[in-house]
């Protein structure tokens, strides 16, 4: 399963909240004479390698954890937010090797424990035991324990989690319904929108007019942000008021928001026009992250929001001429000067005064080898940029004090490799999406533009690789103006290169 960590994770809050909808009738008088909303906590323990979920829902008893087991067998219970009957499974077996659910429903007084050694289940036939222990009958919650986990969460990466989580059942969060917490800390609904107004003062949000495609009832809002940025803009698509696709990654279909990929152009709409799109009924991946629209859902979806934004595109063109320009001289200076401390301390000069460089050859064949230890798990991406170059991306996490970066030509001809040090200490730093996602565009621009150099001269000049990298970046503003005239011309062709997710 193509998961994401906070996609995985997002399986088990959906199992709670939908449990607690449908026994509402039993859990809500009980939450409520406790004093307290469903709360669903996650624990990572990074030492001992474990995850943990847990509930306060309604439980479940010996019946329906036996039902909960079985691999795309939909229950009665199986609607609304956890509707395929694989999610728990296939989440818990992505994230480790062994997981097991200890459960208690309301006024039962027993808990069940279930254990599943994934291995053991799938290559030598093994069962899972129930066991049962006697329990006060006042006790409701669900308890699910990962471990041997397959893959390493890093801080930063936590810091990700936390935030598609809050954006994720950002409903739940802000009506008090859901009290979501990851290591103790409460995750909160993204902060509230600051929509641009008019020259009459009013707000630029507006309600969806009604609207059905084929059968299904289309809801939600559009707005224009008074200050956007990529990241921002974009429609988020919710499916039972739990966000299927959205920030940072939200929907930019190429008829409204321009581009050439699924991330739009970078312009003032594809940064500013903003909105929520309700879209019940529609079919969504196993994973829970993409709308799979169906025959012309998709194009009468776009064309219905075309025709609906169009002002609020139009308006936040016009607010270009009022953009400040972040390149002016003072804000320069400014930012120069703020950089000044990381340069300009005794660290940067022992670090300087003490540094020994290697001869060449040895450099390069350092760089060879760690391309060489790449295996298939560490390979992020794969860009055939031209006829003889493809370019594959890497990250490694083995230790702080490998490089930060290397590239490296592959044994086979015309394939150079770029492999990031996850762990290098530098990385620490960069919490921020934007940040990380300039670093790696700069790293790929320089695989490519050193490569090239070599080809035309032989060996890398650090001008010839600056002369070549210039002729790229300028290739990258020329791309976006030719896709926007491609657009109001016809229909847009696709190019013959292509980045394959690896």
């Amino acid at each position: 399963m193509s998961y994401t960590m906070w996609h995985a994770l997002g399986e088990f809050i959906d199992n709670s909240t939908q449990s607690r909808t449908n026994y509402g009738s039993v859990i809500d008088q009980v939450l409520k004479e406790e004093g307290t909303p469903l709360v669903v906590e996650i624990i990572h323990d990074r030492i001992q390698r474990t995850i943990t979920i847990r509930d306060n829902s309604v439980g479940m008893t010996r019946d329906r954890l036996e039902a909960a087991l079985k691999i795309a067998m939909p229950t009665a219970d199986s609607v609304g937010r956890s509707k395929f009957g694989m999610g728990m499974k296939t989440a818990a077996c992505w994230i480790g090797h062994k997981w097991k659910v200890v459960t208690c429903e309301w006024g039962s007084g027993e808990e069940w424990t279930a254990i599943i050694d994934v291995d053991a289940i799938a290559f030598q036939g093994a069962k899972v035991p129930l066991t049962r222990t006697d329990v006060d009958s006042d006790g409701h919650y669900t308890r699910i324990v990962i471990s041997d986990l397959h893959r390493n969460i890093q801080q930063r990466t936590e810091e990700t989690i936390r935030g598609y989580l809050g954006s994720m059942y950002q409903f739940d969060i802000r009506r008090g319904a859901l009290k979501l917490l990851y290591n103790g800390e409460e995750i909160p609904a993204p902060a509230d929108y600051d929509f641009d107004t008019d020259p009459e003062g009013r707000s630029m949000r507006m309600d969806l007019p009604e609207k059905t495609i084929g059968g299904k009832k289309i809801t939600g809002w559009i707005g224009v942000l008074r200050k956007g940025g990529r990241k921002f803009g974009g429609f988020s698509l919710f499916q039972n008021e739990r966000q299927i696709q959205g920030f940072p990654n939200a929907w930019k279909p190429r008829r409204i928001f321009g581009g050439v990929d699924d991330e739009g152009a970078n312009n003032l709409v594809a940064q500013r026009l903003t909105g929520a799109i309700n879209l019940d009924g529609f079919h969504v991946s196993h994973t829970k992250d993409a709308i799979l629209f169906q025959g012309d859902e998709e194009d009468d979806l776009e064309e219905f929001l075309a025709a609906v934004s169009d002002d609020y595109r139009k308006y936040a063109n016009k607010r270009r001429g009022t953009k400040s320009n972040p390149w002016n001289r003072d804000k320069i200076r400014d930012l120069v000067d703020e950089m000044r401390n990381e340069f300009v301390n005794p660290e940067i000069g022992d670090a300087l005064d003490n540094s020994l460089l290697p001869p060449i050859e040895t450099l390069q064949q350092n760089e060879e080898r760690q391309a060489a230890s790449v295996t298939d798990e560490d390979k992020i991406a794969s860009f055939q940029v031209s006829n003889d170059l493809t370019v594959i991306v890497s990250l490694q996490e083995k230790s702080e004090y490998e490089p930060y970066l290397s590239i490296a030509a592959s044994a086979t001809p015309g394939t150079v490799h770029i492999v990031i040090n996850g762990l290098h200490p530098y990385y620490v730093d960069l919490d921020s999406t934007d940040a990380i996602d300039e670093c790696i565009r700069q790293y790929i621009y320089d695989a490519i533009a050193e490569y090239r150099a070599g080809k035309l001269a032989g060996r890398i000049n650090p001008s010839s690789v600056r002369r070549i990298k210039n002729d790229l970046l300028q290739v990258k503003a020329l791309r976006v103006e030719n896709a926007a005239e491609e657009l109001q011309s016809g229909p847009m062709t696709v190019g013959t290169n292509s980045a394959t997710a690896i």
